[in-house]
């Protein structure tokens, strides 16, 4: 696979133009990169990958350690809006102090995870040396957080290192003890030795997975993108199917460049594209990304990343750098809440989507049908006139019981906020540069260490449209009125056309209402209950059968049938054997036990299309193609449309 990466298109600048893509500097002291004092810890990890027993070994160090310590292992996992137990994955916990060695039993970390206590008298620390061992046991699934194999390895930062509470700002090295085979990819900064790396602080530490593994799986291709270094690192199962890698890693240097234009510059070193052979999604993080795709999938389709990758790419300005100040610094032990994640998230779906387009990796009739189709499924959730994207954010960790059994998606309901945002912010003024320039605000005033409050986000978009945007924020995205969906299509010189119609199969036949599910497990304090605890029902729509029946999200699901039900995939299989007309009945405790029957019936479903106004005005042709190509029209040709008629 090494040999396969072919030749790849980069852009390279002159030196002047590769000066300017570097991180402006504010003070004198923003040119140190290490703020440490001569009391700040000296800490390091050496991380030993144990493939044969599926696990890490490591060794945290500390000198000038405090006379007094607690030690701990993250709860909250920046990025994905959850707590989880990473405790639950410790073993052999040894911390040794030079008044000699003494064991933490691994359920003293497990639930409340830091030791001691902080009921208990801290652990003392003559001398100011402290050492801390302990394994980690892998998970030998692949997926684009954490995993352990015996051909590689992604090491997932709050999973891995422990830490000192109240020292986090602490600069640390780390070495990692690889089969001789195994190649490492991270955000780090390098050092001498290929094999150690170095970080700032803590939250820069663990802000920085490692993707690691033998040359036949992991391959790794250098880019210089804006004369500033990038890598793109790809770990593949295996057995993977082959794909083209060429053209798989082609459409990076556009996203880049196209994040560029919107910003002006790029804020980082260097950039770590890590793709994982594994479970779908990706993870943002200060100068890097994993991402999961299968290798069949790409095979299917080169380009079907450029979504996600865009999205996740969009983070290191959206998240990593303009965040809601609650967003950081973290209290690693505690959950973080916001009510901006339909603009952190949402907002940068919005922009992953204007990236693509205006990189041209996508046609123009694509991208229409991706908007009706994101259209459709806001429409159709009867949450879109419940729950207002500030409540969606602030519930993301939240069963959908606290909105009455509603859930709505800040991802879709922020991403076409995103889309009719930068209609009515260049309503007064065309050239107002819309939602970039609403994003350029945003970084300009609060991507320091304050970050912005929803206050900011509204006195910035009424200063982009020179209007005031405060009803417009109460009604959509504080309030839940649905949003003003066909006066952004008519901007763009289309009109929605929304349709119920009954849902059929690929072949017209009539689906049944299976529209029930299970509350997924999301980790502790977020969406879902305990992992391996008792299912419970989610059911979106009260007016499905599940919902007519008098079953409610929150619902503990005991029997159908009269048979237990004890996983979600059990559920699931009962799900896809109903047919129209069958009964079912649902046994669930709610305060008491109580037993529901459900008709099975077809049921009706949300059509939406955009269609063309006769006679688009000159105004309207400008908005879209503006919406599908960017500031500049059509500076880049965009995907050659299909038009081979079917055999």
């Amino acid at each position: 696979m090494r040999n396969s990466l072919a030749v790849l298109a980069a852009v390279s600048l002159t030196a002047g133009a590769r000066l300017a893509a570097q991180t402006p500097l504010a003070t004198y002291a923003d040119a140190f990169e290490t703020r440490a004092g001569a009391a700040t810890p000296a800490i390091s990890y050496d991380v030993r990958v144990d493939t044969a027993r599926s696990r890490l070994s490591i060794v945290m160090h500390v000198e000038r350690a405090p006379a007094t310590v607690r030690i701990a292992i993250p709860r909250w996992a920046p990025g994905a809006y959850r707590l989880v137990d990473f405790a639950a994955r410790l073993r052999a916990v040894t911390v040794v102090t030079s008044a000699g060695e003494r064991r933490v039993a691994d359920s003293a970390l497990a639930g409340k995870p830091v030791w001691p206590a902080p009921d208990a008298p801290a652990l003392a620390v003559p001398g100011g040396v402290l050492e801390v061992r302990y394994d980690v046991v892998g998970d030998s699934s692949p997926n684009n957080r954490a995993f352990l194999r015996s051909s590689g390895a992604l090491l997932d930062g709050p999973g891995t290192y422990l830490y000192l509470p109240g020292q986090t700002l602490a600069p640390a090295r780390v070495h990692f003890d690889v089969p001789p085979t195994w190649r490492i990819v991270t955000g780090l900064r390098p050092t001498f030795d290929p094999a150690s790396f170095f970080a700032p602080s803590y939250d820069v530490l663990i802000d920085s997975p490692v993707l690691m593994g033998d040359a036949r799986s992991l391959a790794v291709r250098q880019l210089d993108v804006e004369g500033v270094p990038h890598r793109v690192a790809w770990w593949r199962r295996p057995g993977a199917p082959a794909f083209d890698t060429a053209a798989f890693v082609a459409p990076i240097p556009p996203i880049v460049e196209q994040v560029k234009r919107i910003f002006g510059w790029i804020p980082y070193r260097d950039y770590s594209f890590l793709f994982i052979d594994g479970t779908g999604g990706g993870l943002e993080h200060l100068n890097s990304t994993t991402i999961g795709i299968s290798a069949a999938a790409v095979a299917r389709d080169p380009l079907a990343h450029v979504d996600v990758t865009a999205h996740e790419y969009f983070h290191h300005w959206n998240v990593k750098r303009i965040r809601p100040i609650a967003l950081g610094p973290f209290d690693y032990q505690r959950a973080t809440r916001t009510r901006s994640l339909w603009l952190s998230e949402g907002v940068t779906d919005y922009f992953a989507g204007a990236i693509v387009r205006r990189a041209g990796l996508v046609t123009d009739s694509a991208a229409r049908d991706a908007l009706a189709s994101s259209i459709e499924s806001y429409l159709g959730n009867p949450a879109s006139s419940v729950l207002a994207p500030e409540r969606s954010s602030f519930t993301a960790w939240d069963t959908p019981v606290v909105n009455h059994g509603y859930s709505l998606s800040y991802y879709l309901s922020g991403g076409l906020l995103g889309e009719i945002l930068d209609v009515r912010l260049r309503a007064r003024n065309e050239a107002s540069g819309g939602m970039d320039a609403l994003m350029r605000r945003l970084r300009d005033r609060y991507a320091g260490p304050r970050g912005f409050t929803d206050a900011d986000i509204r006195r910035e978009a009424s200063a982009v449209c020179g209007c005031d945007m405060s009803s417009f924020f109460a009604s959509y995205v504080a309030g839940a009125k649905t949003l003003p969906l066909d006066d952004f299509a008519a901007a763009l010189g289309w009109r929605l056309v929304v349709e119920r119609a009954p849902a059929t199969d690929s072949g017209g036949n009539a689906l049944p209402d299976r529209r029930a599910g299970i509350i997924p497990y999301g980790g502790a304090g977020s969406a879902g209950g305990a992992m391996g605890g008792p299912l419970k029902l989610a059911v979106g729509d009260p007016a499905s059968a599940w919902g007519r029946a008098g079953l409610t999200t929150g619902d503990t699901l005991i029997a159908v049938n009269g048979e237990p039900v004890a996983t979600a995939s059990g559920f699931r299989a009962l799900l896809a054997s109903l047919a129209i007309g069958d009964s079912v009945t649902v046994l669930v405790r709610r305060g008491g036990e109580r037993s529901f029957v459900v008709h099975v019936a077809g049921y009706d479903r949300t059509r939406v299309r955009l269609d063309e106004v006769p006679s688009p005005s000159a105004a309207q042709l400008r908005a879209r193609d503006r919406w599908m190509h960017g500031e500049s029209g059509r500076g880049r040709p965009p995907v050659r449309e299909d038009t081979t008629a079917a055999p």
